[in-house]
């Protein structure tokens, strides 16, 4: 993989946060439009957010991707799992979610759906802490404090979000709430510096 295409991928990363805050406003706006209606549509929200998810999930597949192209040109190659199973498994929540929210199949099919994207958004946060671990590798690898940072506030952030996830799959709605609010924020920390990681390799894949 070229250094420019990983750069990119690191771009991707600052374009998400600015993509996912603008769908935010939006959504928002959305709401107190259907609010003020006597009749609101669904549809129009429905569509946003499809939107919104389907943006969300192909940059993070390609974020992932141009990181295990990081991680190569350096000799690195113990993420190569965590990181496929990360892709597959975003892979496959979108598929759910795309059908899922298509309509309730006949004979109880939305619980189904249901169940199955429970446990491969728990399979994905599991996936994640995985990955962490491997970005902490990764930075000890190259000698890189930065990625050992990613790793370390990836693994808080999805640590937090699997007890999220445990809690809301056990019923205990009042604490999910918040378990999941702290670790959206520490991802989005986690984010940031993936995406200066990116960009910042990029720059010495260059002078490899």
């Amino acid at each position: 993989m070229s250094a420019n295409m990983v750069r990119i991928g690191g771009v991707m990363v600052f374009f998400l946060i600015v993509a996912v805050m603008v769908m935010g406003f939006v959504l928002a706006g959305t709401m107190v439009k259907m609010a003020g209606q006597e009749s609101p549509d669904p549809a129009a929200f429905t569509s946003t957010f499809s939107m919104a998810i389907v943006l969300y999930l192909a940059i993070m597949i390609f974020v992932y991707w141009t990181t295990r192209g990081l991680f190569h040109a350096f000799g690195y190659r113990r993420a190569d799992t965590p990181i496929m199973t990360i892709m597959i498994l975003m892979a496959v929540n979108l598929v759910l979610f795309l059908f899922g929210g298509a309509g309730a199949a006949p004979g109880g099919g939305a619980g189904s759906f249901d169940t199955l994207s429970a446990i491969t958004g728990l399979a994905t946060v599991m996936a994640w802490i995985w990955f962490a671990i491997a970005a902490i590798g990764f930075g000890n690898h190259v000698g890189s404090r930065l990625w050992k940072a990613i790793g370390i506030v990836y693994l808080a952030g999805m640590i937090l979000a699997f007890a999220g996830n445990v809690l809301s799959m056990g019923g205990i709605a009042g604490a999910t709430g918040l378990f999941l609010l702290l670790a959206g924020a520490i991802v989005l920390g986690g984010w940031v510096c993936h995406g200066i990681g990116l960009i910042v390799g990029s720059r010495e894949m260059a002078q490899i």
